[in-house]
């Protein structure tokens, strides 16, 4: 294992164990049983190794998820149920997730939440532009469909930044099925999986 991998897991257990906030560049060394001058050759914050290892956690589900419906031979609006159920259950290290989303660490948060938004909007787009080859979709604008659909999971559906209740969101994700519904042209409730996982 390469010296940058044992530093991302140190960051990764320091978190585990509840001392990321108070970690220094050199506890994160030692934890990785490396001479804090060999850490700056990779890292010079500790914010840069949070980032990297956001970059890491986030990165790997992303292209599981990239991977899985770019081989899917579904039609349109079954890869967008395969795409939520994939990403939905995925799995975010808890601490990790913990951490981003403390007053202090709103940056980090914000970089993760533009990370997810940036590299899933082209697999959404996608999922949008075979729609429209396949005839059952009609939209002038995939990509930026594709944003707007992201940034309601990423932004407006994030704990950290609203506390909205489950009946809340369920409400939210029925306005966003019926806006889809509408604007790809296609029969109502075909979208309805987007809140139905909510109550399952």
């Amino acid at each position: 294992m390469d010296k940058k991998e044992l530093i991302l897991n140190a960051m990764e257990n320091l978190l585990r164990e509840g001392k990321a906030g108070t970690a220094s560049v050199s506890d994160i060394a030692k934890k990785a049983g490396i001479a804090k001058g060999g850490m700056y050759y990779y890292f010079h914050s500790k914010e840069e190794v949070l980032d990297a290892l956001v970059e890491r956690q986030y990165g790997s589900i992303i292209e599981s998820c990239r991977i899985l419906i770019e081989q899917s031979s579904l039609d349109a609006i079954s890869k967008f149920a395969l795409l939520l159920k994939s990403y939905t259950a995925s799995f975010i290290d808890a601490s990790l997730d913990e951490y981003l989303h403390k007053q202090q660490n709103a940056a980090i948060h914000q970089k993760s939440l533009s990370k997810i938004l940036t590299a899933l909007t082209p697999v959404v787009s996608g999922i949008i532009e075979d729609g429209i080859q396949e005839g059952s979709f009609t939209c002038g604008y995939p990509q930026e469909y594709a944003e707007i659909i992201m940034s309601v999971f990423t932004f407006l559906l994030d704990p950290g930044i609203f506390g909205w209740q489950p009946e809340q969101i369920i409400r939210k994700l029925q306005a966003l099925a019926s806006l889809l519904e509408k604007g790809l042209s296609v029969a109502e409730g075909s979208f309805a999986f987007l809140w139905k996982v909510q109550t399952d």
